[in-house]
């Protein structure tokens, strides 16, 4: 079959990310036999016209959306993505007669629910590596739809969802193969790579385990290292990025692979979306900073006892302190991510993360990003939480978003106490001032031609602290 893949994620905040899961996706859809084409709409001008152009040449039986994000999760600035996803399907629906599939870690977390909020056929939850091939063949056969995992779709005007399944073992994504890397390049991304899948942690707002399950499954690190050593050579990116849930859980694998890169010799800058203090060491952190890491994201969330207990992250304030500690020694520069409203928070606990924050991470290599107000997501124990609490009514639409805000402590409260410290601490910022702007995109621009890896964020605590983005900088932070 002729099988069009889409790249629906149209966002450049913060650093935009290229379509790694839709290149597993492809690769194994044309494994499986089929002819494959993929358009991404993140890169490049004019994305209504490049869709417009695939869908009449390419002509396809079958339209797979890729969809990355429900919304933007700030509620202060609160950016819906699916709006931009329905105009993406009707223009489909308006040139194409073709089978439409959804899917994507959005599609994942909203699972059934992406059917009503969008008017796709079909709906692939989790992995999909398996279940589009499978769907495929279906489709050319008997319809045994039951049959395909994660399959959600309609039946007798009832909807019907299989249950997901996972690969026992992955390997590389082949994204170069799928992908133009230049317009990345220029927008400042990093290579994406997966060292592994799941996440068996237990934080209460999360939806990884719902895209990626519960349990760890590890590339063998040799085989990440071989990943990393051909696409410096083929494709040259300036940064890879490990995009795991948790890069040091367990603290073991990314022991290995780092060791594995030192003994190589590589020569490559690496970056981390997430380091999670429930399992750091010194070695650990001396290790990456050999194998050639320049950032790292680190996600406490909380730097208080009781608010890190409500929010089931699995270690205390002494774990935040001490990883703190370690980053700071390591010279590796690093964005720490916290969430202020979560279960069991109060004034006195916000304060305390705020004042850890403005103690403990005010260097020049440190961002803090803070968020008010939590996100709930369909399958979380969040969504238990508000349920109970009168956030959710049983039959709230997840498409629509709600936030979580601890009923001891008040929202203004909240971004009064933030905005107090970003008077006096430029590395601070709040999640709801404007991601991107002139003076932010001239500065990256400058980077990029002096040559200076990605990711740019690590570089936006000098910039801030400069006194005329002081001046110009907003104060507050409205709602």
């Amino acid at each position: 079959m002729r099988v069009l893949l889409v790249y629906a994620n149209q966002s450049r905040d913060f650093l935009p990310p290229p379509p790694i899961g839709l290149a597993y996706v492809a690769g194994a859809t044309r494994r499986a036999g089929h002819d494959v084409a993929l358009v991404d709409l993140l890169a490049g001008h004019n994305p209504a016209g490049r869709l417009l152009e695939a869908l009449r040449c390419f002509r396809p039986d079958v339209v797979g959306v890729s969809v990355r994000n429900i919304d933007n999760v700030v509620p202060q600035r609160w950016v819906g993505h699916l709006e931009g996803v329905a105009d993406i399907l009707a223009v489909v629906r308006r040139e194409s007669n073709a089978a439409v599939v959804l899917g994507g870690s959005a599609i994942s977390i909203l699972r059934a629910g992406a059917l009503r909020a969008l008017d796709a056929d079909f709906a692939v939850v989790g992995e999909g590596e398996e279940a589009l091939p499978r769907l495929l063949t279906e489709l050319r056969g008997e319809g045994r739809f039951e049959t395909v995992p994660g399959l959600v779709w309609r039946e007798d005007g009832r909807t019907v969802a299989n249950p997901p399944a996972r690969l026992a073992a992955f390997g590389e994504s082949g994204l170069g193969e799928w992908v133009a890397w230049p317009p990345y390049e220029r927008f400042g991304s990093t290579w994406p790579v997966q060292s592994k899948r799941g996440c068996p942690l237990a934080c209460v707002y999360c939806a990884y385990p719902v895209i990626e399950g519960h349990h760890h499954r590890l590339r063998p690190p040799g085989d990440v290292v071989d990943e990393i050593e051909r696409v410096s050579r083929a494709q040259g990116p300036r940064t890879f990025e490990i995009v795991d849930s948790t890069f040091n859980v367990p603290i073991e694998h990314a022991l290995a692979l780092c060791e594995d890169i030192v003994r190589r010799g590589l020569k490559v800058n690496l970056a981390a979306t997430t380091v999670n203090p429930l399992q750091v060491s010194r070695e650990l952190f001396a290790l990456m900073r050999r194998a050639g890491f320049i950032a790292i994201m680190v996600t406490p969330d909380s730097a208080s006892d009781q608010t890190l207990a409500g929010l089931g992250k699995g270690f205390g304030k002494d774990a935040v302190a001490r990883t703190a500690e370690l980053v700071a020694a390591s010279g590796i520069s690093s964005g720490w991510f916290f969430l202020l409203g979560g279960p069991g928070e109060t004034e006195a606990t916000a304060d305390e993360t705020v004042s850890f924050i403005e103690e403990h991470l005010a260097g020049s290599r440190v961002l803090s990003v803070v968020t008010t107000g939590v996100r709930v997501l369909p399958g979380s124990p969040l969504e238990r939480l508000a349920l109970a609490e009168g956030f959710l009514a049983p039959d709230d639409d997840f498409a629509r978003p709600c936030f979580y805000v601890s009923p001891h402590v008040s929202e203004r409260w909240l971004l009064e106490r933030v905005n107090r410290a970003i008077r006096s601490h430029p590395g601070i910022v709040h999640a709801a001032e404007e991601g991107e702007n002139l003076a932010s995109r001239l500065y990256f621009a400058v980077l990029r031609r002096l040559g200076h890896a990605p990711p740019y964020w690590r570089f936006l605590p000098r910039l801030l602290a400069l006194p005329p983005m002081r001046a110009l900088r907003g104060r507050r932070v409205e709602f």
